[in-house]
């Protein structure tokens, strides 16, 4: 069964590059990254539990509503494939820019404070081992993350694609290479600070698919570098916090403990969801787990509405497995219906890339396509659509606010304000 998934997957695949030929269009690369995680669970699957054939089907079905969706947002697009460039006055006015770099070095100051705290409260002598503990075991004393100061990493990492969209967006880059490497330096900062792997694969994103999008560089070279920088991160951060390997340990030992490592977290979503599927209550949640983040927005507010945290319990695949693919919340609270919202987010995708791949696109969904690549990217890993709603909330009003009312053309209209004549 896994076999007939995969190519049925390979068919789907080839179907999606045909509509545009096009690497980066969205229907492409997710049934890419389905295909990818069906073929390692199969090479892959001694390591694991067995899992049942049927939740490959469903797998392969939400790989059909997604591309459905896409298809529809960009039914007869057809995408720039020479280097583009901006639209003019789209990018934000250099006030605005100044002002967030304020805002980010200010939090910048704070967040690495509150995560010291963190980390000299832990039980062991490491103090990044500590960090992790606290943000990812203890999170109900924590509260899961680092509060208030995380909301300055959107800003932080807005800040570093300003800089490449200015970069690589114009005939002539507003940017210095060496501006662009400080914001990035200062959006990884961020990101190691939060200990995990996946708080640092947004930034790293954006910064390579940007120029990707304006076709200033190709999407090989761009492939190969987020493979060596994505590698490279989880071998590093692993090797921190000792997770598949150790800084004392044999580079052979490593490397055993290194490669299954990635399997699990590549792969280790489908056993954990087939548990999931096995386990799954009678009883629906009815919204209660896609849209927490509504939820929590009202008991802040002091209505009784239920808790439920972003950290899920642990399920024995046989090693401890706490993620379960991006079908998780949306199965635990519609049933199979869930699978259905692969459509509107194909759909999302779609439309994305296809304001972001004319000629002469606005700076604004450039960026937004870049970033929605993250999402779609943690498919095979977990949800990070409406499980994580206010990050991307909190992207959506930042944007708004710099690509919008305080981009240059705005702000010299409002400066300069043309006067018509009858």
């Amino acid at each position: 069964m896994i076999l007939l998934c995969a190519f049925v997957l390979l068919a789907i695949v080839v179907a999606n590059y045909l509509l545009h030929r096009d690497v980066l269009y969205p229907g492409f690369l997710q049934a890419s990254l389905w295909l990818f995680a069906t073929v390692l669970f199969f090479i892959a699957q001694p390591m694991f539990i067995p899992v049942a054939g049927g939740i490959f089907l469903l797998f392969v079905t939400g790989v059909v509503l997604f591309s459905m969706g896409a298809f529809v947002a960009s039914y007869n697009h057809r995408p720039v494939f020479t280097q583009n460039r901006l639209l003019e006055g789209s990018t934000p006015s250099k006030g605005a820019v100044l002002v967030l770099t304020g805002v980010v070095l200010v939090g910048l100051v704070l967040y690495a404070n509150k995560a010291a705290q963190l980390a000299s409260s832990g039980p062991f002598t490491n103090l990044y081992i500590n960090l992790r503990y606290a943000l990812s075991v203890t999170w109900e004393e924590t509260g899961g993350d680092l509060g208030v100061v995380s909301y300055f990493i959107p800003c932080a990492y807005l800040l570093a694609a300003i800089a490449v969209l200015n970069r690589r967006g114009f005939e002539q880059p507003r940017s210095s290479s060496l501006l662009v490497a400080t914001t990035v330096i200062v959006g990884l900062t961020y990101g190691v600070l939060s200990s995990g792997r996946s708080v640092v694969l947004p930034l790293i994103i954006i910064v390579l698919v940007i120029p990707t999008i304006l076709r200033a560089t190709t999407a090989g070279k761009t492939a190969r570098t987020l493979g060596i920088l994505v590698f490279s991160l989880f071998v590093v951060v692993g090797l921190a916090l000792g997770k598949g390997g150790t800084f004392a340990g044999s580079i052979r030992d490593n490397w055993a403990g290194m490669r299954d490592s990635f399997v699990l977290y590549s792969v280790g979503g489908i056993p954990s969801f087939d548990t999931f599927i096995h386990n799954q209550a009678r009883d629906l949640e009815m919204g209660v787990n896609s849209f927490r983040t509504i939820f929590a927005v009202l008991r802040a507010l002091g209505f009784r509405s239920p808790y439920v945290p972003l950290v899920q319990p642990y399920a024995d695949i046989p090693m401890p497995m706490n993620v379960y693919t991006v079908y998780q919340p949306y199965i635990k609270d519609f049933g199979i219906g869930g699978i259905l919202t692969l459509f509107p987010f194909g759909f999302a995708h779609g439309w994305l890339y296809r304001r972001a791949t004319v000629l002469n696109p606005h700076a604004a969904y450039v960026f937004l396509f870049s970033l929605s690549l993250f999402p779609l990217s943690l498919q095979i890993f977990q949800d990070m659509y409406f499980s994580v709603l206010s990050t991307w909330i909190q992207y959506g009003v930042i944007s708004a606010i710099l690509f919008g009312i305080f981009s240059e053309q705005n702000v010299k209209n409002r400066l300069w304000p043309s006067h018509e004549t009858a």
